[in-house]
């Protein structure tokens, strides 16, 4: 920690009392010391701060628990530490009660909750063991920005005099013990083991196994998942990987959250929806291959994508599915007739933008329960190819392929959790799917799953 922090840290260091962000802080404990109990919940406080990296803020204090959320514009990006509001549900038949809860904090004015769930509803087992169904959290602190610019909050939820003033205390100490951001001089991590779940045999001897199903019509898509462990020289500094990560995954969600003692993180391209009162925009993303290493290469493989036979009908049917489900719900739902193509740094998606106007009353619940999992990250029908899956994949998804995303206002931006790991100190598991539809060959499933961890790997080595 320099002596002297710089300009645009939001960090408390005392002493600097002409520090724009010392000064910032010491105004947010100037107010949070004088509050008083009035009525049960929320009562937030915020001041304008210098332009921080978020990023560089959250690996500067491991205070956890540290979430981090920006959107796929880079417009918004939300930074905390600390809980001052936790909610956590075991079953999918708690998620109703979950997001209730949460949008009722969220439609405070300023205030963001981060939301994430499982893929399969179930609470964790395995690396992934503590970790609950759901989860709903308001940071104690927050560094948040947009266009507007960079403000520093801090919010404590209290249903009685005596829990105030407790997590007043919490939240002073924690204002007291924030450091300031600082350039990171944490290296880059070596891998030094690498176990596999499968090799290329066994997964070759799963998609056998999914095509069968799939010729006798039982399903007519599976996404078969494949878990990497990682061993590695150092503990990994996960936020700054992170900021790696997002650097060469540009256009995607970056996203992490810190729970018993694991930081599940990650780079998603795919948006589940984004609502806003009734209006919902959410896609099909689906169909994938590699860039090309030349403009050219990368032309063809671009072509590839659109007129493949196999990537269309893999496609068509994740379309089909999110249409199904959006119709009960919706009084309008609008899409292209033809589907784009979405470029990453090391593969590209076919995708087809969709919009809806729900009924009154339908809410966020109603949209997850409807559209996760999705073919893309499950397959079709859900049900046959959940069992499928849960038959064929030797691990615990957790909440990778799962769906995390943020509640505000009137408003709501789920992500599915795909392009994601889960690190603990020197360890990370890393995760990528395939989707298995008639015509699907082992090899190019198996470049497919490699491809998606690459970006990771690379993040992780410098």
């Amino acid at each position: 920690m320099p002596g002297t922090p710089p300009s645009g840290d939001a960090g408390h260091r005392r002493g600097s009392p002409c520090d724009p962000a010392e000064q910032a802080i010491e105004d947010l404990l100037v107010q949070v010391r004088q509050w008083r109990f009035e009525s049960p919940g929320l009562v937030r406080a915020s001041v304008p701060v210098p332009e921080v990296d978020p990023l560089a803020w959250l690996e500067a204090n491991p205070l956890a628990p540290r979430c981090y959320w920006q959107d796929r514009s880079g417009q918004i990006r939300l930074a905390g530490i600390g809980a001052a509001w936790r909610y956590t549900a075991d079953t999918p038949d708690d998620h109703p009660a979950l997001l209730r809860h949460a949008q009722s904090l969220a439609r405070h004015p300023g205030v963001h909750l981060l939301c994430a769930f499982s893929f399969d509803g179930r609470s964790g087992a395995g690396e992934w063991q503590g970790f609950p169904a759901s989860l709903a959290l308001l940071p104690a602190v927050e560094l948040q920005g947009n266009r507007a610019g960079q403000q520093l909050s801090v919010n404590l939820y209290a249903e009685s005099a005596a829990e105030l003033r407790q997590r007043r205390s919490e939240l002073t100490g924690l204002l007291e013990d924030l450091r300031p951001a600082a350039v990171s001089e944490h290296r880059p991590a070596r891998v030094t083991d690498r176990t596999e779940d499968l090799d290329f045999a066994e997964c070759s001897s799963r998609i056998e196994a999914i095509l069968r199903d799939i010729r006798v019509g039982h399903v007519h898509k599976a996404v078969l998942a494949r878990q990497v462990a990682l061993r590695l020289d150092r503990p990994l500094a996960a936020f700054t990987t992170l900021r790696r990560w997002s650097a060469i995954t540009d256009g995607s969600y970056c996203f992490a959250i810190e729970h018993a003692g694991r930081i599940f993180m990650g780079c998603s391209p795919e948006r589940l929806f984004y609502r806003s009162g009734r209006s919902v925009q959410t896609e099909s993303l689906a169909g994938t291959v590699r860039r090309g290493e030349t403009a050219a290469e990368d032309a063809a493989l671009e072509a590839s994508l659109r007129e493949d036979s196999k990537l269309v009908r893999e496609h068509a049917w994740v379309t089909r599915y999110i249409r199904g489900e959006l119709e009960p719900w919706a009084i309008r739902i609008d899409a292209p007739e033809q589907a784009g193509v979405l470029k990453l740094d090391r593969i590209q998606h076919r995708r087809l933008p969709i919009e809806a106007t729900l009924r009154p009353g339908v809410g966020d619940h109603q949209l997850l329960d409807a559209l996760h999992p999705t073919p893309a990250v499950c397959g079709f029908p859900r049900r046959r190819a959940q069992d499928l899956i849960s038959r064929q994949e030797g691990f615990r998804r957790g909440w990778y392929s799962g769906v995390i995303g943020l509640l505000s206002g009137d408003a709501s931006e789920l992500a599915v959790a795909i392009r994601s790991a889960l690190v603990a100190g020197d360890r990370a598991w890393c995760y990528s799917g395939v989707g298995i539809v008639q015509g699907s060959e082992p090899e190019a499933e198996w470049q497919e799953l490699e491809a998606k961890i690459e970006s990771f790997l690379s993040a992780v080595q410098g």
